[in-house]
């Protein structure tokens, strides 16, 4: 586990770095690498919206700087936090869900509405990439 100033985070992210923020010490932030993301009980039809893609190639400019983004909105807030970077998206964890940003659109899981936290603190950066989709849980 490593002690980073959240400036440093943030450039990790934006350099494509895969990271878990596991807490934070005041203005210190506590970072591990990532162990994966568990995706929790979905309807299959949900999961299979979300099913690995075999694009090639890695994360765009866009996507790294929305990743980016994200780290600062999340860090700012003290929330913890998840990045993992694949070909040609970002997957988010944060609070009882996930955010997938493929090359179009931006899928939301795991959440019940747009005002579960800490959805609010960053919707308006998810919407300037493009369209948001939120997959509804299983009851």
């Amino acid at each position: 586990m490593e002690r980073l100033p959240l400036q440093e985070v943030v450039s990790r992210v934006r350099n494509g770095e895969n990271l878990e923020v596991l807490g934070y010490e005041g203005d210190v932030v506590l970072v591990d690498k990532v162990k994966g993301i568990v995706k929790g009980d979905f309807a299959q039809e949900d999961l299979s919206e979300l099913k690995k893609r075999k694009p090639r190639g890695k994360p765009t400019e866009e996507q790294l700087e929305l990743a980016a983004g994200l780290a600062r909105r999340l860090g700012e807030a003290k929330k913890p936090f998840k990045v993992i970077f694949g070909p040609k998206e970002v997957t988010v964890r944060a609070g009882q869900g996930f955010i997938r940003v493929t090359e179009d659109v931006v899928k939301l899981a795991g959440y019940k509405s747009l005002e579960d936290d800490p959805i609010p603190l960053v919707i308006d950066l998810l919407r300037g990439y493009g369209e948001v989709k939120l997959l509804r849980p299983l009851r």
